[in-house]
């Protein structure tokens, strides 16, 4: 039990959580309703979406690990009790399960590729695990190369939904059919709100490790920058959201979605502001930057949750 336990720590189990719960919502909430009232229907049936689904947790879940096995001494240092790599599960196993992990979830993206009749989609998924390989191996110890990284891959958790959808990329005319557009600009708005925080929260947790970061040589924003240029990035980009999350309400009170825009306002607007970007620049220890982490992953899952409004609305 403890084995199994320390496996689902390991692979990070309430953020594949996210991810699922993210793809499910974008599908079924965002993408089905949208083409079902423009008389079209979804790419993918369910057992397509779920293999996508779990293509998508396996290779998230074998990143998980790897990161993990290649930061045993920034871990030792930065959150010695939290280590699950060397400590309970042993490095030879980690790197196995990474490799079962990899090779079933892009087995997977292949399986569904071919069944769609569009193979070189599986391509999506080796590309994510080469990406999350290179990351923990170099990009992390870089300046914003693998914060950025990280965010582009999180994005791609939201926009690969619709890569499988021939509507948006079967031709030109299908671009720019009104479901095409329609589709384009909610998820490159939710991509851009998962990339945009996503590069706020991995600043963030570079503030929160810088110790650990430091003594294993890595090259990070706070590190190189100093704290005080890296805080005032990070708070341009916090405003950045902020407007992006102005703007989001404001076009959808015009739309006559009240409901949906009090949503917004109350539960990632207003969190935003008063629990992450009030407390930010006042915040110097490592414990400061988990909570505003942790507020972080919260707003997350606010914006997520805000999907439902799709299926309500339209």
């Amino acid at each position: 039990m403890n084995l199994l336990a320390a496996f689902f720590r390991m692979v990070r189990y309430p953020n594949l959580i996210y991810i699922a719960l993210t793809q499910f919502l974008l599908q079924y909430c965002v993408v089905e309703p949208v083409l079902l009232n423009s008389g079209s229907a979804p790419s993918l049936s369910f057992p397509h979406f779920l293999m996508l689904c779990c293509s998508t947790i396996l290779v998230a879940a074998g990143g998980y690990i790897i990161n993990d096995y290649f930061d045993i001494n920034i871990d030792l240092v930065n959150k010695p009790e939290k280590m699950v790599v060397d400590k309970i599960i042993n490095r030879r196993w980690a790197m196995a399960w990474h490799t079962i992990l990899n090779m079933a979830g892009v087995s997977l993206g292949f399986l569904v590729a071919f069944q769609i009749g569009q193979f070189y989609l599986g391509f999506v998924q080796v590309i994510c695990t080469l990406l999350l390989w290179f990351y923990s191996t170099s990009f992390k110890r870089q300046v914003l190369i693998g914060n950025v990284v990280i965010s582009i891959l999180t994005a791609l958790s939201v926009v690969v939904v619709g890569f499988y959808e021939r509507q948006i990329y079967e031709s030109f005319e299908a671009i720019m059919s009104f479901e095409g557009r329609k589709l384009i600009k909610i998820i490159g708005v939710y991509a851009l709100f998962a990339f945009v925080l996503s590069m706020i929260r991995e600043i963030v947790k570079d503030l929160e490790d810088m110790i650990g970061d430091s003594k294993d040589g890595c090259r990070t924003l706070p590190i190189v920058w100093g704290v005080k240029k890296a805080k005032r990035f990070t708070m341009g980009m916090m405003f950045a959201l902020a407007l992006l999350l102005i703007v989001i309400t404001i076009v959808t009170l015009t739309k006559g979605w009240y409901l949906a825009a009090g949503y917004i306002f109350l539960f990632v607007l207003f969190p935003f502001v008063w629990f992450v970007q009030k407390p930010f620049m006042s915040a110097y220890q490592p414990e400061h930057y988990h909570r505003i982490s942790t507020w972080i992953k919260v707003m997350m899952l606010t914006g997520i949750l805000s999907m439902v409004f799709f299926k309500i609305m339209l």
